[in-house]
């Protein structure tokens, strides 16, 4: 009898393996947040013209000066020693700025032509880590005196920011070359400071 009842019990134990309970299915939801950002940075370098070395400018730097130019008796052209670079980026959380970029003349010593803006260039670009990528929708290079509300879209730089790059015209053929409507500082100039002004205006998206 007690064989039969130690039977019955293994019997019972088997069934329940067999036929486990399960619970309905529950699906948990999981997120995360990355705020929109608040505000634009733009951080400013010059650049070395034979080394291409970058060094950081004081944050709000806005006096972009090719001073001093140093004459070419190679090709009887001044030019200076450096370039610089703006960096777009965005503060305080995700996403990429529009930028607007105009350009006005300023003091002209050769009158009402030829001024600052005939002689000197922006290139843009996106970078990507050490990646550079030449914005063609934007030239990649033109003469200051042609930008009037330059766009670069936001859509333009997924996963990148804007690099803007302003040097002097200096009638470079190298990718990506000068444009051929530009001029030179040359002794062919009269003397004095020739000066103009980007107005760069930027959103967050």
């Amino acid at each position: 009898m007690k064989t039969k009842i130690s039977i019955v019990v293994a019997g019972l134990f088997l069934l329940f393996q067999v036929a486990p309970v399960w619970a309905a299915p529950t699906t948990f939801t999981v997120s995360a947040t990355v705020p929109l950002a608040t505000g634009i940075s733009i951080n400013v370098s010059s650049v070395n013209s034979s080394t291409n070395a970058f060094t950081l400018q004081p944050s709000g730097t806005t006096a972009l000066s090719f001073d001093p130019m140093t004459f070419n008796t190679t090709n009887n052209i001044y030019i200076p020693n450096h370039y610089f670079a703006l960096d777009f980026g965005v503060t305080g959380g995700g996403g990429s700025p529009d930028v607007s970029v105009t350009y006005n003349e300023g003091t002209n010593p050769n009158g009402a032509t030829n001024g600052l803006g005939f002689k000197a260039t922006a290139t843009f670009a996106k970078e990507v880590g050490t990646t550079e990528t030449l914005l063609t929708a934007h030239g990649p290079k033109k003469r200051l005196i042609d930008l009037s509300s330059e766009h670069v879209a936001f859509t333009e730089l997924t996963g990148a920011y804007l690099r803007i790059y302003v040097g002097a015209w200096t009638g470079s053929t190298v990718a990506p070359a000068d444009p051929t409507n530009g001029q030179p500082f040359s002794n062919a100039d009269a003397a004095g400071t020739y000066t103009g002004s980007l107005v760069v205006t930027a959103v967050v998206n």
